[in-house]
């Protein structure tokens, strides 16, 4: 017996919350998730009431899936720098420099990271930001682990150290996406590149 219809079902159910997601996206740019109902977000996606709620069963949890798709899609980008041939050192700045393009070109994203009260959902946000703040600063834990096994990094604490990395460069790129930055982001990024690799790299040294 073959597989095809329900495969089909499968594609059309795939391609119909997709469909959703993007209208959402859309309506959240505009109005915020706040100022946004359900049936509006219906009306952008053109299915019905029973199609949308089908596939999500709230406002909290249409929001909370937006942001986990699109982070994912991030995390899986920012992953791939892992088996990357380059340096410890190298795999750091590329990080930051992922995250950087991601929140400059995903407002929905940038805006639940910056908690704005207006265009997020505040508790949903919230548990967003901490859970990709935990992703990210064990993909940095595992750069920095794998620094200390290839001997370019000294013996450090790196879960202690890509906690401090994930903060200075989230800070850096949150004041850049919003238009805040008070210096060229490249040349600061540098910056903090250069101080971390001094710091940390084999062979440095410490008063």
């Amino acid at each position: 017996m073959s597989d095809e219809p329900a495969r089909r079902l499968s594609a059309q159910a795939s391609a119909t919350r997709a469909t959703i997601l993007s209208a959402a996206r859309q309506r959240f740019l505009r109005f915020g998730p706040r100022k946004t109902t359900m049936d509006e977000v219906a009306r952008e996606a053109g299915c019905s009431r029973t199609t949308l709620y089908a596939h999500f069963r709230n406002m909290e949890n249409l929001y909370g899936s937006l942001l986990q798709q699109d982070a994912e899609d991030f995390i899986v980008e920012a992953e791939s720098v892992l088996d990357a041939t380059e340096s410890a050192r190298w795999k750091i700045r590329r990080i930051v420099e992922v995250t950087r393009e991601t929140y400059s070109r995903n407002p929905v994203l940038r805006l639940a990271s910056s908690g704005d009260s207006e265009m997020c959902l505040g508790q949903v946000a919230h548990a967003f930001t901490r859970d990709q703040e935990r992703r990210i600063i064990d993909l940095l834990r595992r750069v920095l682990e794998g620094g200390v096994a290839e001997g370019t990094l000294r013996s450090i604490d790196p879960e202690r150290v890509a906690y401090l990395m994930f903060h200075l460069g989230n800070f850096l790129v949150e004041r850049e996406t919003a238009g805040q930055g008070d210096y060229d982001f490249d040349e600061i990024i540098g910056l903090m590149d250069e101080v971390f690799a001094r710091g940390i790299a084999k062979g440095s040294t410490r008063r």
